[in-house]
């Protein structure tokens, strides 16, 4: 079920879930170079602009990435029961988590108003519309590393 969410996600909106390499490429995941430097502690007193291409995708992916945790962490500190969501059936877990999140927009949209953002995909998205993730990661590193 995640995989088809996550291929209508990206096939919709041209977007991506990033995942960890223990993922495997499939559409809808954007998942790290694999045999290449990946952790944050990996790039400490390393010049950036010397990494090769897929060194340079991953260095944005992992700190793209501990965004993401970070955020999560916020959300489990404003919200406790999601440290530990109690034992019941799985929709009632999967309702517990998703009341959480949109309590959290909620929130966020009475704070800063509820006009999302709104900008045009590059025309590269359409065009790589079909094209399979492995191949989308490869045009962004080249892209990032060329400084395009």
């Amino acid at each position: 079920m995640i995989g088809l969410i996550g291929e209508l996600f990206s096939f919709l909106v041209g977007r991506y879930y990033l995942a960890n390499a223990g993922y495997t490429d499939m559409p809808g995941y954007m998942t790290s170079f694999r045999n290449t430097r990946y952790h944050i502690n990996d790039f400490r007193g390393v010049d950036l602009q010397q990494l090769q291409r897929e060194e340079k995708f991953n260095y944005i992916h992992v700190k793209l990435r501990n965004v993401i945790e970070k955020r999560f962490g916020g959300l489990k500190e404003r919200w406790h029961i999601l440290n530990g969501v109690p034992y019941c059936k799985r929709m009632k877990r999967a309702m517990l988590i998703i009341s959480c999140f949109a309590l959290e927009n909620y929130l966020w949209m009475r704070k800063y108003g509820a006009d999302p953002p709104s900008y045009e995909l590059p025309e590269w998205v359409e065009l790589n519309r079909g094209t399979p993730i492995s191949g989308v990661r490869e045009l962004i590193s080249m892209v990032v590393w060329s400084g395009v």
